[in-house]
């Protein structure tokens, strides 16, 4: 299941009862709007791991969070990457990730089409 959120804060107690009725495997969200002020224990999902990314900076927005059903065992990976918000896991031999990109950032210098997002990745998982 993936989602776009606009805050955590406003959306709470609709996304767990859709998480609660769809029983997915995997939640990935972006526009979590979570800053480290937003403690753990608020985003918690009961059966599931959370990965998180929030926006270091003060402009509102952004975000990403990852949850994974505790049965995978799931294991964060740290990558390293220009992306400013994105979260990743290895499930086994699968890595699993939630990126946002800004609409108005630039990534990937002037060219900001999927296939260098995906180069991207393969070089940070080498």
């Amino acid at each position: 299941m993936f989602t776009v959120v606009e805050s955590t804060t406003d959306c709470g107690r609709a996304f767990h009862s859709t998480v609660c009725d769809l029983k997915p495997d995997i939640v990935g969200i972006t526009e979590s709007w979570t800053t480290n002020n937003v403690l753990d224990a608020e985003l918690h999902l009961s059966g599931y791991q959370l990965f998180r990314c929030d926006r270091n900076t003060e402009n509102r927005g952004g975000g990403v969070l990852l949850y994974v059903r505790d049965s995978f065992k799931a294991t964060e990976v740290h990558m390293k990457s220009r992306y400013g918000e994105h979260v990743w896991c290895q499930i086994g031999e699968l890595t699993l990730g939630v990126i946002y990109r800004s609409n108005n950032s630039q990534i990937v210098g002037q060219d900001n089409n999927n296939n260098n997002y995906v180069e991207i990745i393969k070089r940070s998982l080498s």
